[in-house]
């Protein structure tokens, strides 16, 4: 017990400093196509998310550019479109953190990806993408840029969680990526 108590201070003491450490904002109009941008979600999995990645980043999408403005591409319920304003909106306290990868001009080819189911148990290779696994296979199979590695479920902080992870089909052995880890990466900059 003592274990845990400990565990969840940790937690919310790495979650301070986050909020910290991530509080400055670029402003919406230096976003170009292919820009990852994060934000804290209000969705029931966000505080599971939160954490066991010790993260205030729990949703993540990437930038798409159309003629009539700015959209994130992000798997929720779908993957889909949606308009950059509701995206920071639905964030909670209207905070969001963004990354560049590429700084030349690029077209993100997203077509076929619309309507496709979330993937509610995280499995890689499946045809269904959760959020921080979409931006890692855009990146991988669109520009030959690895994000970042996949690490085990079992790498996260799971204290108390194993039964919900059983419940959803997830193994503590199979690979993930979390939001964290895609804004993390050595191939992205803050902007």
């Amino acid at each position: 017990m003592k274990k845990k108590i400990i565990g969840i201070l940790l937690v919310f003491v790495v979650l301070f400093l986050g909020i910290k450490y991530c509080s400055g904002q670029t402003s919406a109009d230096k976003l170009k196509e292919g820009d990852l941008i994060f934000h804290t979600s209000n969705s029931e999995q966000s505080p599971l998310i939160q954490y066991a990645t010790g993260s205030v980043l729990s949703h993540c999408g990437i930038i798409i550019e159309k003629s009539d403005g700015l959209y994130v591409l992000e798997a929720t319920g779908k993957l889909k479109l949606t308009p950059l304003q509701e995206f920071i909106n639905r964030g909670k306290g209207k905070q969001w953190w963004a990354n560049r990868v590429i700084d030349k001009p690029i077209k993100v080819k997203y077509r076929h990806l619309l309507g496709r189911r979330y993937d509610t148990s995280f499995k890689p290779g499946n045809n269904l993408f959760y959020c921080s696994e979409l931006l890692h296979h855009i990146y991988k199979t669109q520009f030959g840029i690895e994000l970042c590695k996949y690490r085990k479920v079992s790498d996260y902080y799971l204290i108390g969680l194993k039964k919900t992870l059983k419940k959803r089909g997830i193994n503590l052995n199979q690979e993930v990526v979390a939001p964290i880890d895609i804004y993390n990466s050595d191939k992205a900059k803050t902007i």
